[in-house]
């Protein structure tokens, strides 16, 4: 399908308001019409970009274990970085389905992409696709920086309220991600920590572990055959770049749902009826046109409203929901003033009242919940 004419499908699809998830059946009949105007999900144009990130990744550690200059080294320790990112959010569309035309090439090689990022496919897929996107900004179903309550934070013990003030500091995205997503849910997850237990869990963590494995011993054997510093290629090849994909990740999915005017909840029926698989993402435009390195990962809104649509196509369809829904999601271009103010009033949310909290529990911004969001004219 040509790009107008999915255009013109999309606007025709949505001239009705959105309602409730599941309650509406408009709704539902809207999100299904706009999965076959925009899925696209082919062979060719996947393969390339699964390739051309596979060898940013790999040159990158060209690039650190060769004879080379150390300023190169660290040219290269960000290419594995950029390619780890990358190549994640090319495992986070097939894990969504929507990469490639074949299921099965989305399972096999949606974990390929997974392997420098250490995420097991399917854990992802439980944590991500069911809870998150099922339930995005619903407190005790999506988990994804959730805000504690002034209450819930007062009762925790006193280094996880230090963690979680280092966590909101700013720049604890990377420690977050770390700590609560990746190591807690993502790697050999307990059922405690996502509430069920499959094999199939297991032996994609053992798959991430061979991967890392492997990445290590391929560093070692160079260092060993050039005669380098083991410990710098090491630190330069995997442990950097390790460490910054996740405070890229970590910033990521913070600035998606976190914003003074974005709203979370804690009663289903409020989530319902405010539509905030729509209302409570943020479509953040980064500088220097950083967003358009990760793959269109920042055109949020259309990903939470379908996320069946490709990367390729997001840019577009994000356009034509801001178009027919401007005044239905927050949209803002990143700045660090604009930045400083959402770190210092997100630190605790009142789910009653609808107010963002400082830790002492004062209000910092009231969110604005759109309940009767109408197409732009």
């Amino acid at each position: 399908m040509s790009a107008p004419m999915g255009q013109a499908r999309w606007q025709h699809i949505h001239m009705q308001p959105l309602g409730p998830p599941q309650a509406d059946p408009s709704t539902t009949t809207s999100r299904k019409a706009l999965l076959h105007a925009f899925e696209n999900a082919g062979y060719l144009r996947p393969f390339v970009a699964l390739a051309v990130d596979l060898v940013v990744f790999t040159g990158g550690i060209a690039l650190v274990v060769a004879l080379t200059p150390l300023w190169l080294k660290i040219v290269g320790s960000l290419l594995i970085t950029a390619g780890i990112v990358r190549l994640f959010l090319i495992g986070h569309d097939a894990c969504h389905g929507s990469f490639f035309k074949s299921r099965l090439l989305n399972d096999i090689f949606g974990r390929v992409a997974f392997l420098p990022s250490m995420t097991a496919f399917s854990l992802w897929d439980v944590g991500h696709n069911v809870a998150h996107h099922g339930f995005n900004n619903l407190k005790g179903r999506d988990q994804v920086w959730a805000p504690f309550s002034k209450e819930e934070f007062d009762a925790l013990p006193r280094h996880r309220r230090v963690l979680e003030r280092v966590y909101r500091s700013g720049a604890g995205w990377g420690l977050y991600y770390g700590m609560e997503l990746w190591w807690k849910k993502l790697y050999f997850a307990t059922k405690k920590q996502i509430g069920a237990s499959r094999a199939k869990y297991q032996w994609d963590s053992v798959l991430v572990t061979a991967g890392m494995v492997a990445w290590v011993a391929v560093v070692a054997v160079a260092a060993y055959r050039t005669d380098q510093n083991l410990w710098l290629l090491l630190a330069l090849a995997v442990v950097v770049p390790f460490a910054l994909w996740n405070c890229v990740m970590g910033f990521v999915v913070f600035v998606h749902h976190t914003h003074p005017s974005v709203a979370w909840f804690q009663k289903r029926h409020e989530w319902q009826r405010y539509r905030a698989y729509l209302t409570a993402t943020a479509h953040v435009k980064l500088p220097f046109g950083i967003d358009r390195l990760l793959h269109n990962i920042m055109e949020h809104n259309a990903h939470h409203l379908n996320p069946r649509i490709p990367m390729y196509s997001l840019r577009r369809a994000q356009a034509l929901l801001q178009e027919r829904f401007q005044d239905s999601f927050q949209s803002y271009r990143m700045t660090w003033a604009v930045y400083r103010d959402c770190v210092k009033s997100c630190k605790l949310y009142d789910y009653t009242n609808h107010a963002w909290l400082d830790f002492r529990g004062q209000v910092t911004a009231r969110v604005p919940l759109l309940a009767d969001a109408t197409p732009a004219t």
